[in-house]
């Protein structure tokens, strides 16, 4: 069975009872590992926590061909189910392996135990691939880049299985820095539950601020947040979070470049909004695009930010960063100079 996109979610969540193996393939091997962990408690739920699970590799069927058969045969010793994990990292044993699947397919009454497969990024013309695809007791099932709908689900459910709630806004924010990664939203979860508690405390709710906190990537969120402040003429919230990031040792030269790229891309949208396009189609433009939390206040920057003062401002950055690489220069000072300069310019014209 081949199982792709909103079926894979109820299948993994309710896989056929008569389902001997599962393969787990495709160029994203940490979804394939959550999923094939979450799996092997759904398809043997009674095994033995020492004797109840066999690990494999591509190299064990190189030198022993026959291996998985007489390990997908073999009875519990300690009674309960058993379960075979597999690991390919090649498929020199791919044609064995595929003769088997379809053996086993013909007479599922002999595996005595489930099998899971966890494999790279196969192609269709894979010997195992075609095999398990065609087969009725076994299924392939791809895992590729999380997009941002999965990821959105993976949090909410991740978070409210450990009685914990997240705001929209903290869900907007977190999703772009997670990067379309499963395991890293994975293993972001988990640290953000330890962070609230694991839900002992009361309504326990995942904020923005818990986001800027210890999220990957926080160094990011706490930059853009003085740059939105400077551009957008709030110079006080602006200095007030360009001295927490120095307090927190971010490096001011990296709040400079960043300010650059920002400025870089307003005066993009800015001189197409000069050749005639609204303000709207200007920056959905834009690419890599707007994070769509932000296109309001991007927009806005626009309105105070005209092509030859984005230029003229542009050239100050350039001056600023020629004056950090020189020896002995007070780096958090001129950065905090040219804050001040953008803020007060921003706060006149808003």
């Amino acid at each position: 069975m081949k199982i792709t996109g909103a079926r894979q979610k109820r299948f993994l969540d309710n896989p056929p009872a008569d389902l001997i193996g599962v393969m787990l393939f495709g160029p994203d091997r940490g979804l394939a590992k959550t999923r094939a962990q979450a799996l092997a408690k759904k398809l043997v739920p009674d095994a033995d926590d020492t004797f109840g699970a066999t690990i494999l590799t591509a190299d064990d069927l190189s030198s022993d061909p026959a291996k998985l058969s007489d390990e997908m045969s073999a009875l519990s010793l300690l009674g309960g189910g058993r379960l075979i994990r597999l690991r390919l990292d090649h498929e020199r044993s791919g044609q064995a392996i595929a003769k088997l699947i379809k053996a086993f397919d013909t007479d599922p009454s002999r595996a005595e135990a489930k099998l899971i497969i966890e494999a790279g990024d196969l192609t269709p013309r894979s010997h195992i691939r075609k095999a398990i695809e065609a087969a009725g007791h076994f299924a392939a099932i791809g895992c590729y880049a999380a997009n941002a709908k999965d990821l959105r689900e993976q949090i909410k459910t991740g978070l409210a299985d450990k009685y914990i709630s997240i705001d929209n806004e903290a869900l907007e924010f977190w999703l772009p820095l997670l990067e379309g990664d499963f395991a890293l939203a994975a293993g972001e979860i988990e640290k953000m539950a330890l962070y609230k508690g694991y839900g002992k405390v009361e309504n326990a709710k995942v904020t923005l601020e818990d986001i800027r906190a210890i999220a990957a990537g926080g160094q990011a969120a706490s930059i853009d947040t003085i740059i939105t402040e400077a551009l957008s003429g709030q110079f006080d919230k602006c200095d007030t979070a360009y001295r927490r990031a120095v307090d927190g040792k971010i490096n001011p030269v990296t709040i400079l470049f960043a300010l650059q790229r920002h400025m870089m891309r307003l005066m993009e949208a800015a001189i197409k909004m000069e050749g005639g396009e609204n303000a709207n189609n200007a920056v959905k433009s834009l690419r890599p695009p707007v994070f769509k939390m932000q296109e309001g206040t991007f927009i806005r920057q626009l309105n105070i930010w005209p092509a030859r003062m984005l230029s003229l401002s542009l050239q100050q950055c350039q001056i600023a960063e020629r004056q950090l690489k020189s020896t002995g220069a007070p780096a958090e000072a001129i950065t905090s100079r040219l804050l001040l300069a953008l803020s007060t310019y921003a706060a006149k014209n808003k």
